[in-house]
C-alpha cells in the first residue's frame, strides 16, 4: 500500500511539473509581444496620439501586437492618457485590453535631471488576465554633449480572479547619440524579473538587448523604431517594435 501511494505522488509530481512548465511556457509566448519602449520623464505640452505595432519571434511561437495611446498634458507638471491593446494571432486581430494613465514629472532640467513618476491601471477583456496597476519611476540624463542615458524602474501588483501574487518587477535602460542628421540611434535594454514571489533565475526571466532609432520626420510626427533579441530562455528570440507619434 505504501509503495503504491509513494508511486501515485511520485506520478502527480511530474505531472504539476510538466503543467507547471507549460504554464510558464504560454505566459512567456504572451508576454513577449511587446510594444513598449523606454519612454522619457520630459512632459511635452498640448496632445499626441501614436501608433505602435510589435512582432516578437520565437521559434513556432510568433505573436504580433498593436497598441494606440492618447496623451495630453495638463498644466506643467501633469499629463493623463490612455492605451488601447491589441493582438493578432492566428490572423486575427482581437481587442485585449485598455489601460488608463497619469505622469507627473517633478524634476525637469535642459541639460541634466529630468524625472517622473507614472502611474498606469489595467482594464483587461474577459480573457486578458486580471486587472493590474503598474508604478514606473522614469529618468533621463542629457548633458550639453556626449550622450543620452534613460532608465525606468517599474512595479506592478494584479488584482483579482487569476492574478499573480507578489509585485512583478522590471526595468528599462537606453543610451542614446545624436545623429548628424538630427535623429539618435543606441543601445537599449530589457528586463523583466518575474514577481517577489517567486524571482527565478536570469534564464526563467525574461532579459532582451538591442538597438534603437528615432527622430522627427518632421515638427508633427515623430518615430522609433527598436529592435531587440533575447539573452535568457525565456526571452523571446527577436523582436521588432515601430512606433509613429503625431503631435496633435
Amino acid at each position: 500500500m505504501s509503495r503504491f501511494l509513494i508511486a501515485a505522488a511520485e506520478t502527480c509530481r511530474r505531472r504539476a511539473a510538466i503543467l507547471a512548465a507549460s504554464a510558464i511556457a504560454v505566459s512567456a509566448e504572451v508576454a513577449a509581444q511587446g510594444t513598449g519602449t523606454v519612454a522619457s520623464p520630459v512632459l511635452r505640452p498640448g496632445a499626441s496620439i501614436s501608433f505602435a505595432t510589435g512582432i516578437a519571434l520565437d521559434d513556432d511561437r510568433d505573436g504580433f501586437a498593436q497598441r494606440v495611446d492618447y496623451r495630453q498634458s495638463v498644466g506643467e507638471n501633469w499629463r493623463i492618457g490612455g492605451i488601447v491593446f491589441f493582438n493578432d494571432r492566428g490572423g486575427d486581430l482581437r481587442y485585449r485590453r485598455l489601460e488608463l494613465e497619469a505622469m507627473h514629472q517633478f524634476a525637469s532640467s535642459q541639460h541634466g535631471w529630468n524625472s517622473a513618476i507614472q502611474v498606469r491601471g489595467r482594464l483587461p477583456d474577459g480573457n486578458d488576465g486580471p486587472e493590474r496597476v503598474r508604478v514606473a519611476w522614469l529618468n533621463r540624463w542629457r548633458p550639453e554633449t556626449g550622450p543620452e542615458f534613460r532608465a525606468i524602474g517599474l512595479a506592478s501588483r494584479e488584482f483579482g480572479d487569476d492574478r499573480d501574487s507578489g509585485l512583478a518587477l522590471e526595468s528599462r535602460f537606453e543610451a542614446t547619440w545624436r545623429l548628424p542628421s538630427g535623429g539618435r540611434a543606441g543601445a537599449q535594454m530589457f528586463n523583466r524579473y518575474n514577481t517577489t514571489s517567486e524571482l527565478g533565475f536570469f534564464n526563467t526571466q525574461r532579459h532582451s538587448i538591442g538597438g534603437v532609432l528615432k527622430g522627427n520626420l518632421n515638427e508633427q510626427i515623430s518615430y522609433r523604431l527598436n529592435a531587440l533579441t533575447g539573452v535568457s530562455d525565456a526571452a523571446a528570440d527577436f523582436e521588432l517594435r515601430f512606433r509613429l507619434r503625431f503631435k496633435l
